[in-house]
């Protein structure tokens, strides 16, 4: 009789325990967003939104003065991809947008005016270590004016609009990369191109370049070395600072020379809304003016992170 027991105990623990198996079975048949949810956590997206206002009045005020109304918006958004093959893509969108007005200017002007896309597509090597194909997209959104003094009276003349000029540049290295804090990109061949519209260069006069390119041309293209990265740290509590940096070398025409830029961007995060933030952005790249570009922009305003 024990024995019997006994065999039909195993038998109604086997039957059980083969039903559990069945329905873990049916239920990641039945739902194939399982695997799918696998999936989309190899992508991880971030990004941040700004918007800064800033404003002065003067009026009748003995040391002087000039009204101003200024406003920005900016966003910083990235798209990262890693599988278990060892392959990452790492791609990041920067735009940056805003116009200003001074009292007595007959032209609203722009405070900023900037959109670039990144993207490096890296197979692992090692543990920091990646081969890389890289993608860099330079631009702007809206049209770009001189403003002069004629005859006592404003005028503006039209240098630069969307796509003109834009940039774009890409090559092969390796690429390391240390976390979300630091990465570096090492592309001994790398190509960059400068395209303009042909409505700013078919009446140059001889000898003269628009954004580097020559007159009656639509682009120049070379082709040289790059070195790209980025890193953040934290300076203390609630402050940020970031920092990107790229340098070019042309192979092919004055190789001695060095185009460079640097863009730093310290933040103090006041709460969950509200922030600051400082912007120095430096650049030197002769081909669109033999001159140090600098750029420079501070503001106080509403954060939204996602």
């Amino acid at each position: 009789m024990k024995k019997l027991l006994l065999i039909i105990a195993v038998l109604v623990f086997a039957e059980n325990h083969a039903q559990a198996n069945e329905k873990a079975i049916d239920s990641t048949v039945s739902n194939p967003n399982v695997n799918a949810n696998k999936e989309e956590k190899k992508f991880k997206f971030n990004g941040v939104t700004n918007f800064t206002f800033n404003q002065a009045y003067f009026e009748n005020w003995v040391s002087g003065g000039e009204s101003s109304l200024t406003g920005l918006f900016s966003l910083d958004y990235n798209i990262n991809y890693k599988d278990e093959n060892g392959w990452v893509w790492d791609n990041k969108l920067m735009l940056s947008i805003g116009t200003t007005y001074l009292s007595g200017s007959s032209f609203f002007k722009k405070a900023d005016d900037r959109i670039e896309i990144n993207s490096v597509l890296s197979k692992k090597v090692n543990t920091y270590w990646n081969y890389s194909a890289y993608f860099n997209f330079r631009t702007q959104l809206l049209p770009g004016f001189r403003f002069f003094e004629n005859e006592g009276e404003e005028q503006k003349e039209k240098i630069s609009r969307i796509f003109s000029p834009a940039i774009i540049q890409l090559g092969l290295g390796w690429y390391y990369r240390e976390g979300e804090l630091a990465w570096v990109n090492v592309a001994p061949l790398a190509a960059r191109g400068i395209f303009v519209s042909k409505s700013y260069t078919q009446n140059l006069p001889a000898g003269k370049k628009h954004f580097g390119v020559a007159p009656g041309e639509t682009s120049i293209i070379s082709l040289g070395a790059s070195l790209s990265g980025f890193f953040k740290s934290n300076l203390m509590e609630n402050i940020t600072m970031e920092n990107k940096f790229n340098f070019y070398i042309n192979y092919l025409y004055k190789i001695k020379n060095v185009d460079v830029e640097w863009n730093a961007n310290i933040k103090l995060q006041v709460n969950d809304k509200i922030s600051s933030s400082l912007i120095v952005h430096i650049q030197y790249d002769d081909d669109l003016i033999k001159r140090l570009q600098i750029r420079e922009l501070f503001g106080l305003g509403l954060s939204i992170d996602i």
